[in-house]
């Protein structure tokens, strides 16, 4: 089964560094959809698309991704979302999840933690509140 993805970040170069990632995964099940630099036209980008999972990073100027979050939670209540941070403390980890994420992944551990992520919430659908491996 693989599961498109919907990648969202305001850095231009770390999309591009993600996106790669992902596609070179082809054992992980992952299709991307397609990247949205940005927060703003993520929403109409991800109505638009339907992906099973959005990759949110949550310190985006336009649109922060706790902003973000709720609103895609609300028009696509289905969808996994994922959210990407460099930073790690656990009370950010919190809010994150109380503002309707199903995982959070830290930048950091990435490369360990993404897919593992993505291929657990699946397996069980998304529910709000679940955390993923420490960075």
């Amino acid at each position: 089964m693989t599961l498109s993805v919907l990648l969202v970040d305001d850095n231009p170069f770390f999309l591009r560094i993600l996106n790669d990632f992902l596609s070179d995964q082809g054992e992980g099940g992952v299709k991307v959809l397609g990247t949205v630099v940005g927060g703003r036209e993520a929403l109409a980008q991800a109505e638009r698309l339907r992906p099973e999972v959005i990759v949110v990073d949550l310190k985006m100027p336009d649109c922060p991704g706790l902003q973000l979050l709720p609103k895609l939670r609300t028009a696509l209540p289905g969808t996994i979302l994922i959210a990407l941070s460099l930073l790690d403390p656990d009370e950010y980890r919190e809010e994150t999840l109380a503002a309707g994420a199903d995982a959070f992944v830290s930048k950091v551990s990435l490369e360990r933690d993404l897919i593992p992520a993505i291929q657990e919430l699946a397996a069980r659908g998304p529910r709000r509140g679940t955390t993923t491996r420490e960075g």
